[in-house]
């Protein structure tokens, strides 16, 4: 008789856990999120952000379960229409809004949602949150307007985390 309670009672506890649990966290895994930052420091008289420094909001603005897809050649995330309606609607600045991609948590690079219209040059990694195509791109690019000649910014867009979580779900356009 104990040992049928002992077995009730270790099915009951595995079920707790499984209920307890997000269901994409068990299924897939790590997860790519982008955030705004909430705070952070500048390094010298450059955009360039101390990553050191780096503290995001508490919740993702685009959760993984919002892109779509992410072209590696081109640098381009597609997400959904909800996420594409929540940047476009933050109150951008022409000095940038900060954000943050994540792997599982893990910083993996920050950038500055730069609006095209801004006549101020960015020397750090920026997206045009008003750059939407009907597909609901998201281009990462180097510098805005571009990068500028003798101008070096580090290239994390190809992080091999990000390519693995996206590859991982068929989400990976190589």
């Amino acid at each position: 008789m104990k040992r049928h309670l002992h077995i009730i009672f270790l099915i009951g506890i595995i079920n707790f856990i499984v209920i307890a649990c997000d269901d994409d966290e068990i299924v897939k895994g790590k997860n790519v999120e982008l955030y705004l930052i909430e705070s952070y420091e500048t390094i010298d008289n450059t955009f360039q952000i101390d990553e050191s420094t780096v503290i995001t909001k508490k919740n993702p603005i685009v959760y993984y379960s919002d892109f779509i897809s992410y072209d590696s050649n081109d640098y381009i995330f597609e997400i959904s229409s909800e996420s594409k309606d929540k940047i476009e609607n933050l109150e951008h600045s022409v000095h940038g809004l900060a954000f943050a991609l994540k792997v599982d948590n893990k910083l993996i690079y920050t950038g500055y949602f730069w609006p095209s219209y801004s006549s101020q040059s960015c020397n750090w990694v920026v997206i045009d949150p008003f750059r939407f195509s009907s597909s609901n791109e998201l281009k990462i690019m180097l510098g805005y307007p571009g990068l500028l000649i003798g101008e070096e910014i580090p290239d994390k867009r190809n992080d091999n985390q990000i390519l693995d979580v996206f590859r991982r779900d068929s989400k990976l356009i190589e």
